[in-house]
């Protein structure tokens, strides 16, 4: 082995202690430990002294990013493998349910109902107080209108 092989196994607990501390699935183990070792092997590579603090924050950042690209790739293929003429009786129901909202919910509640559906509500522009008035007046117009459907 040569050198830049033997820096890098030097750092081998440090990548098993951060994988176990970001509680990646076992499965993916072995691709994480990969993906920070290629990490510290391109720091090396640039001339970069390994202190034990840089290697943390690049074996945890290299881990991160590769999840994260991953869940990225995940959600279009999930996404791309159902065309929208075989959804469920549930889903269909909750697409009536949303047309009902469309002209019950002002636009802005209805653009925030929707995105708490998809759990992307932190990506709207409002700050988090604003949006936690916007979600209990999003609860309170819905409760109205159930109620008054009983």
């Amino acid at each position: 082995m040569n050198q830049l092989d033997d820096q890098i196994v030097e750092w081998e607990p440090m990548i098993h202690y951060v994988i176990r501390h970001l509680h990646i699935h076992p499965n993916e183990h072995e691709d994480c430990a990969q993906i920070a070792r290629i990490a510290l092997w391109e720091a090396l590579n640039r001339g970069c002294t390994l202190s034990k603090t840089y290697c943390f924050q690049r074996i945890r950042g290299a881990i991160l990013n590769h999840q994260q690209k991953n869940a990225r790739h995940l959600k279009h293929e999930v996404a791309a493998e159902r065309i929208p003429e075989q959804c469920m009786t549930s889903e269909r129901h909750l697409f009536d349910w949303l047309d009902e909202q469309r002209v019950l919910l002002s636009p802005r509640h209805f653009e925030l109902l929707c995105h708490l559906i998809d759990g992307t509500e932190q990506t709207l522009p409002y700050s988090a107080s604003r949006l936690r008035a916007y979600k209990a007046d999003v609860q309170r117009e819905l409760r109205a209108a159930i109620t008054s459907k009983e």
